[in-house]
């Protein structure tokens, strides 16, 4: 709303006359909320703008749009105006001065020769240690692994549980 009751003590706002409900200290007052800092009123209504009480707020008037600058006329008989168009660029008269720019296809094709010869570059020829040889292959027993695990398990928590039974009981022994 633009016109309000407002306490002039707390600055709090309610729906009625009478005391502030928020602080108790005063009265509450009309009070224009329409001007920069607000006008304190003698009455329900405004004098500086016409708002009362109880009015919804006025909207405030729509922005204009901005200007649009008028499209300049052209005398009659002028042609349509049309942008200059590129020059383009001077051939040169030899055609060896410039480069040939070479295809897609042969740019590939070099990029795919240059990999190709750095990794024939870093290829490891013949390396001793690298081969398997088939005599340290053994056939063997796919679950024999498995159960030489199992086994070392099994002795260290044997071998760890006395290890714990020695701990607990020393201090049983006295000489």
């Amino acid at each position: 709303m633009s016109v309000v009751l407002r306490c002039p003590t707390c600055g709090t706002t309610q729906g009625h006359a009478g005391e502030c409900e928020a602080c108790s200290e005063g009265e509450v007052r009309y009070f224009c909320t329409n001007h920069d800092e607000g006008v304190w009123l003698d009455g329900p209504a405004c004098s500086r703008c016409g708002a009362k009480f109880g009015d919804a707020p006025k909207k405030p008037p729509a922005p204009r749009p901005p200007a649009v600058p008028p499209r300049p006329t052209r005398p009659a008989g002028t042609p349509d105006f049309r942008p200059p168009r590129r020059p383009e660029p001077a051939r040169p008269a030899e055609p060896e001065v410039l480069p040939r720019t070479p295809s897609l296809g042969e740019l590939l094709e070099e990029i795919t020769g240059e990999r190709a010869r750095a990794r024939a570059r870093y290829e490891i020829e013949e390396v001793p240690w690298t081969e398997r040889r088939a005599e340290s292959r053994r056939p063997g027993f796919p679950l024999a692994g498995c159960l030489v695990r199992v086994a070392g398990l099994v002795f260290l928590l044997i071998a760890a549980a006395i290890i714990f039974l020695f701990l607990l009981f020393s201090g049983f022994i006295v000489d």
